[in-house]
């Protein structure tokens, strides 16, 4: 009987922990995804840019490619695969704005989608050599163009 007991309580404890344990996980899972979800809303929205971790692994495959002396078909087929990226990006955001109230006020989730929507219009028409480019810096952005 003692045994019984001892080893019931010992499985709880487990369970307890094991629970614990899994909680934990779920919750740094979710605040690292909320974190980056609003972080590509942020580059999209307030800096008009496609967020980095979305564009930079297709201009290292390209600079890798004009290394190696690579033909501009292989090029077109890693900046088609850009686009794709972009695009299921954006659509995933929209999704996510559309489905849950996580803004300050109706405005700005509007202005949210409507940028979204824009910059999905833009990806989809945009050479794939537009999509790669590299955003100016922020000096660069703040500096008027030099008057001849």
């Amino acid at each position: 009987m003692i045994w019984t007991v001892l080893i019931s309580a010992v499985g709880l404890a487990l369970c307890v922990l094991l629970i614990k344990f899994m909680t934990g996980l779920g919750e740094r899972y979710f605040t690292h995804a909320l974190g980056a979800t609003l972080g590509e809303t942020e580059q999209i929205v307030n800096e008009d840019r496609l967020p980095e971790a979305w564009v930079q692994p297709f201009r290292e495959r390209i600079e890798a490619i004009q290394r190696k002396g690579g033909t501009d078909s292989k090029m077109e087929r890693v900046g088609q695969k850009a686009r794709k990226r972009c695009l299921r990006g954006l659509d995933t955001l929209t999704k996510f704005y559309q489905e849950r109230d996580v803004t300050d006020s109706e405005d700005t989730r509007q202005l949210i989608l409507n940028t979204l929507k824009e910059r999905r219009n833009w990806v989809e028409t945009a050479a794939w050599q537009d999509l790669l480019a590299p955003a100016a810096s922020a000096q660069d952005a703040a500096e008027p163009p030099a008057e001849d």
